[in-house]
């Protein structure tokens, strides 16, 4: 671990540390598991560093979203998993009055049971009895609200339906400048508040998490400005059906049955088949930041991906941010290179930037990969910028490999 003052002098402390080809192998992990390091030129001097771990079947793989979030090398270390990585999307700023009960964006699914419902449509990576898949799930369904099999929708598709969930995807963040560390994310407060009801047809209800996938409203609204961040979830219902202790359980999310196969779902994407990655709806969902999330620019990209053989993969892209010679990838870049390689059946790129990392267990040592620059950005106790390499980014949702 080493603090700087400022990010110039951690930027001339790191470059010729990190800045450097990795050098090229190819490991067994496990009869299933197989990892792959090499470095990959892109022309005019610079290069990535990719990082490839591929598994196939008896090797078990599980989406685990993390309450409280926590760090993939912490979750390696206490599961021992052989790889575990970064997963979907989460809550993240830097400014706000307090965070959200749970962190995931959009949609988010442990053990069968929904802990966050999708405000708007977005692909997911779906663990179904053990293999990973990507699908595209509409913000639709159907939920039993006190036995009452009503239709429900995200507040963020303009579809009419019975009933509307809103969620931490409602929220707006907005990226600012700041003099001491270049930018901030800030939460615009007013965003985790659902709207006015102006009329008597509808009630807001929140929900917090119960037994067994349900859901029991602990808060009611007739006007709306209800908090989001209370709630599990939060649903506008018509009034006649709107009362404390009303008990929701959801039964389908988009093409997802709530089953005990459904071991996991998290948002992610684009998918790597999207006709125009860069006009993706994810680049102006303000829930993500103010600042385009797909922007083709130089970045560490981690990318899910199967084959036609019924293997699966993780690849990770790593860069620096301001290196001259080891940016990262744009997102066109990693797309073209994983699809490259032939015979890619289904895939999408998980939460990029400066959260994506791997973490791989070699010889009972849990090595990480990417991101190694990572610095954790000054506090009112720590006014320093701290580096601690093997200690990345605290996340909602990582992938374990076993």
């Amino acid at each position: 671990m080493r603090a700087f003052a400022t990010l110039e002098e951690a930027s001339a402390y790191l470059a010729p540390l990190l800045d450097q080809p990795v050098t090229a192998e190819h490991l067994e992990l496990t009869p299933h598991i197989q990892f792959r390091a090499e470095p990959v030129g892109l022309g005019g001097g610079s290069f990535t560093n990719s990082y490839t771990i591929s598994w196939s079947s008896p090797a078990a793989s599980e989406i685990f979203v993390a309450e409280p979030p926590m760090c993939t090398a912490e979750y390696a270390r206490q599961r021992d998993a052989v790889v575990t990585a970064t997963g979907g999307f989460f809550f993240l700023a830097d400014r706000c009055r307090y965070r959200p009960r749970t962190l995931s964006l959009n949609l988010a699914v442990r053990n069968g049971k929904v802990l966050s419902l999708p405000a708007a449509d977005q692909d997911a990576l779906v663990d179904d009895g053990g293999t990973l898949s990507v699908v595209e799930v509409p913000a639709r369904g159907e939920l039993s609200l006190d036995g009452h099999t009503l239709r429900w929708t995200g507040t963020r598709t303009g579809v009419e339906a019975d009933c509307y969930a809103y969620g931490n995807a409602n929220c707006v963040i907005e990226h600012e400048p700041d003099a001491h560390t270049g930018k901030v994310r800030t939460l615009r407060e007013d965003s985790r508040l659902t709207p006015e009801i102006t009329g008597h047809h509808w009630s807001d209800l929140g929900f917090t998490a119960a037994r067994g996938g349900r859901f029991e409203a602990t808060a009611l609204s007739d006007h709306g400005r209800l908090d989001i961040f209370d709630h599990d979830i939060v649903l506008r219902c018509p009034r006649r059906l709107a009362r404390v202790g009303s008990v929701l359980e959801p039964r389908t999310i988009g093409p997802l049955s709530l089953r005990p196969s459904l071991r996991g779902a998290i948002s992610v994407g684009p998918s790597l088949f999207h006709p125009d990655p860069q006009a993706h709806p994810l680049n102006g969902d303000r829930s993500l930041g103010s600042f385009p999330l797909l922007k083709d620019r130089p970045s560490t990209r981690l990318v899910f991906y199967g084959t036609a053989d019924g293997r699966r993969h993780l690849r990770l892209f790593d860069g620096r941010p301001g290196s001259p010679t080891f940016p990262g990838v744009g997102l066109d870049q990693a797309i073209s290179l994983v699809l490259a390689g032939g015979d890619v059946t289904t895939g999408c790129l998980l939460d990029s930037g400066h959260s994506c990392r791997l973490n791989v267990r070699r010889g009972g040592n849990v090595t990480s990969f990417g991101n190694r620059h990572y610095l954790r950005w000054p506090t009112e106790r720590d006014p320093r910028f701290v580096w601690n390499p093997d200690h990345g980014r605290q996340v909602a949702s990582l992938i374990a490999l076993r």
